[in-house]
């Protein structure tokens, strides 16, 4: 069954992104708010103000149930705010399950079906916490101008003013009077949604209360607006009978009520006072105010659809390879003859055009950046929910928040990140009594930090909890046939803590409903790989455990050295690049089967690009072979290539919908002759 909510699929999308934010604000203050240990007023304050914005602006769009809880929440703040009661764990238990159910409403609104949720439930959890509103707590003074059997309404010259012009456009002023028959905790809801009823049938030009009174629900049972209207007062009155929780209401045209002489305003030049005459009536009628005063600045930010900029980034990716085309086309013609006027132009042109490409480009990727701290804000709640499920006391603390990262990287990333917090949690900080008993602070330490690092970002996640085993990592994995004795004695410390990224290694006597470390561990390396990152483990028995996590600042446009193999030209990124070196082929030897170079006194083994893709075998041809050092999996190998092109920006083409996926090929790229170069996929090599 559809929601049938008061507003536009526009409002509805502009409430939907607000909301999220409120909900976030709400999470991660909650969580401030619990670890405080005195009172702080500006947290109170700002929790307060997001409960208060949501219940208007979910009352405005016509959502009910949501207005409905948010009040009751609000209530809650609003005795915490006064004093009148502490907060517990219990409490926030119970706030959290409130925003729990939030999220399931603000998906009604997204699938425009109403869900089953029970509010009762968790209204009943906040009643029997002693929490219900009081109608004393909220005095109603803006209410007493309101006649309920002789309509009356104050005006100022200026709102006079405005019924006047309104007249000569055709437009009838109204007021009325709407006496409700509504609970005293949906009062001010009710009120704010009548009131942006009427507000539909024209311009109001004033209410009692008004709509900042109603905010701060300074409210009783009437309202009473003044509206300019081209509806007849049937119509109006047939508009009005179909609003909720009305018991009665009176429509009288507005001059059938007051009126007022033509007002004169005498100003004293030396002292600046204003003075008025008095309407017939004998309410005073106050001097119009300043208009201007006040006036916010205007925003000058927009939002701006994700397919727009992504559209943009395709665009700007065709200008790089078409900058590096002019200047190669330039290259051709200096070396074939001296540049005559119309080159040198040309050139001069070309140095331009790459000047404001690049430019361009590193604005519309600045556009895409998004700071992790979108991602990390979900995490603090996710964190207490285990520790406190784990019965494991816990400080958990972020850094680095403003650090930016391309939103497809952020959302790639998320999965992995949730998965190794939750490993930190569940087996990696121990108990408090484990603690105690090792010397260690009860309350464990993760850190979650992001800061950059040259052309990349790190992310960061420590614990100082029990570390990672290596002899128990070995063990682990010879039992489960993933390496024999022989070669888990070889291991170093290091080398047999990576065996955790082994796809079925588990470390962890007992299975719980969280994760287990070193469970799906192969997934995570995995999915971050994709992406052309990497993730290293730093591990000491007894103090800690610290992933580091290295990721490109964006996968769109990435810095790669092109390599030749016979005639064929491959793009390595250079994120997966140690060193490039030339050796003899004298320098090569064999260690079963497969050949390897030593290189300071380490094995780095061989592998010759031209086989794996395809191309007839020459050893030997050479006396000096090029040899590219990467990155696999934590250990090097050195891919042999005929030569080395050069290093430049390319610009990734996925080639998966065209042919499927290709082992060891992440991608395409268009150099600047027009040719094709493949990407090369490291991580699945």
């Amino acid at each position: 069954m559809g929601l049938n909510l008061d507003a536009s699929p526009e409002e509805l999308k502009i409430f939907l992104e607000e909301v999220e934010e409120h909900f976030q604000t709400l999470e991660e203050d909650l969580i401030r708010l619990e670890k405080e240990e005195e009172f702080n007023e500006d947290l109170m304050q700002e929790i307060f103000r997001a409960s208060h914005t949501l219940k208007g602006s979910s009352a405005t769009i016509g959502h009910l149930r949501m207005a409905e809880l948010t009040h009751a929440m609000e209530n809650v703040f609003d005795k915490l705010r006064k004093k009148q009661i502490t907060v517990s764990s219990n409490m926030v238990d119970i706030l959290f399950e409130c925003l729990d159910c939030l999220r399931i409403l603000r998906d009604e609104i997204m699938s425009d079906e109403e869900s089953d949720l029970n509010l009762s439930t968790i209204l009943d959890k906040l009643a029997s916490m002693n929490i219900e509103p009081d109608s004393s707590d909220y005095p109603n003074p803006a209410c007493d101008n309101v006649n309920k059997t002789d309509l009356s309404i104050e005006l100022s010259w200026d709102e006079k003013d405005t019924i006047h012009r309104a007249e000569d456009q055709g437009l009838k002023p109204f007021l009325i009077s709407i006496t409700f028959d509504a609970e005293p905790e949906m009062l001010a809801v009710r009120t704010f949604v009548t009131l942006m009823a009427v507000g539909e049938m024209g311009e109001v030009v004033k209410s009692s209360p008004s709509a900042e009174e109603i905010e701060k629900e300074h409210v009783d049972e009437v309202l009473t607006v003044l509206v300019l209207t081209k509806n007849c007062k049937e119509d109006i009155e047939k508009q009005i009978a179909e609003l909720p929780s009305i018991s009665d209401f009176i429509i009288q045209p507005f001059e059938d009520n007051l009126i007022y002489e033509k007002e004169v305003v005498v100003s004293d030049s030396d002292s600046d006072i204003s003075k008025t005459k008095t309407p017939k009536d004998g309410n005073t009628v106050k001097p119009s105010e300043n208009k201007n005063a006040g006036l916010k600045k205007t925003n000058r930010t927009v939002r701006v659809d994700v397919e727009l900029l992504d559209s943009l980034m395709n665009l700007v990716g065709e200008l790089v390879i078409d900058r590096t085309r002019l200047f190669q086309i330039l290259g051709t013609l200096e070396s074939e003859s001296e540049l005559d006027e119309v080159s040198q132009d040309l050139g001069r042109t070309s140095v331009h055009i790459a000047r404001v490409t690049t430019q361009l480009q590193e604005h519309i990727m600045k556009a895409r950046m998004l700071p992790v701290e979108n991602l990390f804000n979900k995490f603090p709640r996710m964190v207490r929910d285990l520790s406190q499920k784990a019965g494991k006391e816990l400080d958990f603390e972020m850094t680095g928040q403003e650090t930016e990262l391309d939103r497809s990287i952020i959302e790639e990333i998320g999965d992995p990140l949730i998965h190794l917090l939750r490993n930190a949690v569940d087996h990696g900080i121990e108990m408090p009594e484990d603690r105690r008993a090792c010397g260690k602070n009860p309350v464990g330490q993760l850190k979650l930090r992001a800061s950059h690092e040259e052309n990349h970002i790190i992310i960061s996640i420590k614990d100082d909890g029990r570390g990672i085993n290596p002899e128990g990592v070995k063990q682990s994995a010879v039992k489960k046939g993933l390496i024999s004795d022989e070669q888990a004695k070889r291991l170093t410390d290091k080398e047999a803590i990576n065996l955790i990224f082994m796809s079925g290694l588990s470390t962890v006597s007992k299975v719980t409903d969280v994760s287990g470390r070193g469970v799906g561990m192969d997934v995570v390396r995995n999915n971050i790989e994709k992406i052309n990152g990497a993730i290293e483990i730093d591990s000491i028995v007894g103090q800690g455990t610290e992933f580091k996590i290295k990721l490109p600042l964006t996968l769109a446009i990435i810095r790669a050295l092109l390599v030749s193999v016979k005639k064929s030209v491959f793009a390595i990124p250079l994120s997966t690049i140690t060193e490039t070196i030339r050796i003899d082929q004298n320098q090569i030897d064999f260690v079963n089967n497969q050949e390897v170079i030593v290189v300071r006194g380490k094995v780095l083994p061989l592998v010759r690009m031209g086989k794996v893709f395809g191309h007839v075998s020459d050893e030997g041809s050479d006396d000096k072979i090029f040899v590219v050092v990467v990155n696999l999996a934590g250990q090097q190998i050195g891919l042999v290539v005929d030569s080395l092109v050069g290093e430049q920006e390319i610009v990734i083409k996925s080639l998966g919908k065209y042919i499927g996926d290709v082992h060891g090929i992440s991608g395409a790229t268009i150099l600047g002759d027009g040719n094709v170069a493949l990407i090369v996929d490291i991580p699945t090599w």
